[in-house]
C-alpha cells in the first residue's frame, strides 16, 4: 500500500510539472530534410510520423488537454524549397515562426488538421515566407481546420498558388504582425464565422484572383449577428462579419471584391488603403457612435471611422435614419 501511495504522489508531481512547464517541439528545415526535436516531457503527447523527411507530419495525442492544463508550442525555423508542416490533433496549439522559409511542392506549407484554437506567433524581428503547390488538395497555403489567431510582431510573406493564401474553417484574428500576401489564385484570406483585425497589425494583399478577404457563415447555420462593441465571444460566432478595429489594411489588384462578407463589414478604426467602392455592398455598415440626427431630415451622415459629417462627401458615406443604416457611394 505504501508503494502505491508513492507511485500516485510521483504521478501527481509529474502532472504538476507539465502544467507549469512550457513544452516546445522544435522543427528545423534544411533542404530535403528536417530535424524534429520532441522533449521527453512531451513524448507521450506528440509523435512524428515523417522521420527526417522535409514533409513533416506530427500527431498530437488526444490526451493533451485531458491529462494536462497546458498546450504545446511548435517552433518552425530553417529553409526548404520542397517541404511542409502538417499537424493533426484535437487540442489547441501554438505554432511559432522563427525565420522560416518554406515552399511545399506537394501541398500546403502549413496544414493544420485540428479543429481547435491555433495560434501562429510570428516571432519579433524575424521574416518568414510560405508558398504552396499548384496542385494542393488543401484550401490554402496556410490551411487550418480550427480558429486561427496571428500574434507577435514579425513579418510573414505568403503566396497561395493553389487556392486561398490563408484559409480558416472558423474565425480568424490578426494582432500585431506584418502579413504580406503577394499572390493567391482565389482569396487572400478566406474564413468562416468572422474576421477581426484587433491590434496594430499591418496587412497587405495584392495579386489575388478573387476577393481580398472573404468571410462566410458556416453552411446550414443562421447568421447570429454582431456584438455592439466587438470582442471575442460565442455570441459572435457565425456572424459572417468583418471587423477592423485597428491596424493598417492595404488591398489592391483583386479579381473580386476587396472585402466580401455574408454578414456585415464593420470598420471601427485603423487605416484603410483600398477602393471603398469595391466592398461587398449589400451588407455594409460602420462602427457608429450614438446618433445626433438632423432635426429636419431625420438623417445623420458618418464617415468610415464613425465621425459625424455635415453632409455626404465623395467616396463612401454612412447614412443613419432612425433604425435604418445604408451606405451611399458618391463619385
Amino acid at each position: 500500500m505504501k508503494k502505491l501511495f508513492i507511485a500516485i504522489a510521483t504521478l501527481m508531481v509529474s502532472m504538476t510539472v507539465w502544467a507549469q512547464e512550457t513544452i516546445t517541439v522544435s522543427v528545423v528545415f534544411n533542404g530535403t530534410t528536417a530535424t524534429v526535436s520532441i522533449p521527453e516531457s512531451a513524448s507521450q503527447y506528440v509523435s512524428c510520423a515523417s522521420g527526417e523527411a522535409s514533409h513533416v507530419e506530427l500527431v498530437q495525442s488526444e490526451n493533451v488537454g485531458e491529462d494536462t492544463s497546458g498546450e504545446i508550442i511548435y517552433t518552425l525555423s530553417g529553409s526548404s524549397d520542397d517541404g511542409g508542416f502538417k499537424l493533426e490533433g484535437k487540442y489547441k496549439a501554438t505554432i511559432e515562426l522563427n525565420n522560416l522559409t518554406l515552399t511545399n511542392a506537394q501541398g500546403a506549407a502549413l496544414n493544420i488538421q485540428d479543429g481547435k484554437r491555433i495560434k501562429i506567433e510570428v516571432k519579433k524581428g524575424t521574416e518568414n515566407s510560405l508558398a504552396d503547390a499548384k496542385n494542393s488538395d488543401t484550401k490554402g497555403c496556410i490551411h487550418c481546420e480550427g480558429h486561427l489567431e496571428f500574434k507577435k510582431t514579425g513579418t510573414l510573406n505568403i503566396v497561395g498558388n493553389n487556392s486561398h493564401a490563408v484559409y480558416s474553417k472558423e474565425y480568424l484574428q490578426i494582432a500585431k504582425p506584418t502579413i504580406n500576401i503577394t499572390k493567391a489564385k482565389k482569396d487572400g484570406f478566406h474564413c468562416k464565422q468572422y474576421f477581426w483585425m484587433e491590434d496594430a497589425c499591418n496587412v497587405t494583399i495584392s495579386g489575388v484572383g478573387d476577393d481580398g478577404i472573404q468571410v462566410e457563415v458556416v453552411e446550414d447555420e443562421a447568421i447570429t449577428g454582431q456584438l455592439p462593441d466587438h470582442e471575442d465571444g460565442d455570441t459572435d460566432e457565425n456572424s459572417g462579419n468583418f471587423y477592423q478595429d485597428n491596424g493598417t489594411l492595404t488591398i489592391s489588384d483583386c479579381g473580386g471584391k476587396v472585402i466580401k462578407a455574408d454578414g456585415k463589414v464593420v470598420i471601427n478604426g485603423g487605416t484603410h488603403n483600398y477602393d471603398e467602392t469595391a466592398i461587398s455592398e449589400d451588407n455594409f455598415t460602420a462602427g457608429i457612435s450614438p446618433l445626433r440626427n438632423n432635426t429636419t431630415t431625420g438623417e445623420a451622415a458618418y464617415d468610415l471611422n464613425g465621425h459625424q459629417l455635415k453632409g455626404q462627401k465623395k467616396g463612401v458615406t454612412i447614412i443613419k435614419n432612425g433604425n435604418e443604416t445604408k451606405k451611399v457611394i458618391v463619385k
